[in-house]
């Protein structure tokens, strides 16, 4: 499923031959008419933010979830946050993505989850039974179904994916769906989970020669699993990262300009992005 947005950007980026024919008549006509369609799809789309977040615990522990009634698809996506991400900031992230690109690219159907109690996810305290629960009654057709960790919260999202691989989704609704992107962090899963995918993708960072922080790691990974997609490079030039500074360049992957030169800096980099755009590049590389 590409992201309808690149048909719009086709045609408003492109000059129209004169027309040589009636028969281009037609196809101008045929033009015009899905952009109009696709643009009353747009306007009727409620704002995200007048939606609330549903929480609690029918949600699932450290979980918030929200139906955007987006008229331009079906399409599910969770984004998990990292060590240090409360909730309220996975939300602003998960929004921040929505009106940057997920809305034009038919999702629909939001998760946003916190991160965890401890970086490497030994207190296994999300609710991510109630997110697999959840999400299989959406599931219409062949949805696209995203899932973004970053940091410490690929091991909360491995955790879904082994879930779904082992009994959660006994009649594989998910099955060859999901696309995964592991935000430079969290370690490997098992192979059943990961071949369950549609695609998995080990993302991280570079601003000239200073790599994110985990950039090793994941490239290992990319390895390991290379039968289901690879590994992705974030060009993050210009984001104000101080050479050697990786675990700033580790944030770029949420926010391209992270607010501190030296170092991550979590509360800000996921709910700030007032002339800091959010980081959309894997995305649009891999979807």
């Amino acid at each position: 499923m590409k992201f309808i947005a690149l048909a719009l950007v086709l045609v408003a980026c492109g000059s129209a031959p004169e027309s040589s024919d009636a028969g281009d008549s037609g196809v101008e006509a045929s033009i015009d008419a899905r952009q109009e369609a696709t643009i009353d799809a747009t306007i009727d789309s409620p704002d995200i933010d007048t939606i609330e977040w549903s929480t609690g615990t029918t949600i699932g522990y450290g979980v918030a979830f929200k139906d955007t009634q987006n008229p331009l698809g079906n399409g599910l996506f969770i984004g998990y946050g990292g060590y240090g991400a409360k909730l309220f900031e996975s939300e602003l992230w998960v929004t921040a993505l929505y009106r940057a690109t997920l809305r034009a690219g038919g999702i629909r159907w939001i998760w946003a989850v916190q991160g965890p109690a401890d970086p490497d996810y030994t207190q296994d305290e999300i609710g991510n039974s109630k997110i697999a629960a959840a999400m299989l009654p959406l599931v219409s057709g062949s949805p696209l179904i995203v899932i973004a960790a970053h940091s410490s919260g690929a091991f909360v999202a491995q955790e879904l994916l082994e879930q779904l691989s082992s009994g959660a989704d006994p009649n594989d609704v998910t099955k060859n769906l999901i696309t995964y992107f592991a935000l430079d962090g969290g370690g490997g899963t098992t192979q059943a989970a990961i071949d369950r995918t549609k695609n998995t993708w080990w993302v991280s960072s570079h601003d000239g020669t200073t790599q994110s922080a985990n950039y090793g790691a994941m490239t290992t990974l990319a390895a390991t699993y290379a039968s289901k997609g690879g590994f992705f490079d974030n060009d993050a030039s210009g984001s104000g990262c101080n050479p050697g500074a990786d675990w700033c360049i580790h944030d770029t992957l949420i926010n391209t300009r992270p607010h501190d030169p030296t170092t991550l800096d979590v509360p800000d980099d996921y709910s700030d992005f007032a002339g800091r755009p959010v980081c959309t590049s894997y995305l649009a590389a891999k979807l």
